[in-house]
């Protein structure tokens, strides 16, 4: 098995520590779950259909008065003089 030199602060090395004294793994183990879960993360794709827009003509209204609502809290909130063009 490839092997590969990481550089690791102390402070991040010393929490690593305890979380794998506690666990009874070694640093090694946990630096490869840790990374095996990091590519699982980034591999994973949006489930079929999800973005499709196919809401009910109430669902969309709801939707549209939700979105013009947080624009006018948006608005309110700002510190600038003048609102951006949106």
């Amino acid at each position: 098995m490839p092997t590969t030199t990481i550089h690791i602060s102390d402070d991040l090395l010393g929490r690593i520590d305890e979380i794998v004294q506690k666990k009874g793994i070694s640093r090694n183990r946990y630096i490869v779950q840790a990374c095996e879960k990091s590519l699982e993360e980034e591999e994973r794709d949006w489930p079929e259909g999800f973005f499709d827009l196919t809401l009910k003509d109430d669902d969309l209204r709801l939707l549209r008065e939700a979105v013009t609502e947080m624009e006018k809290d948006i608005l309110a909130h700002r510190v600038d003089s003048e609102p951006p063009e949106l």
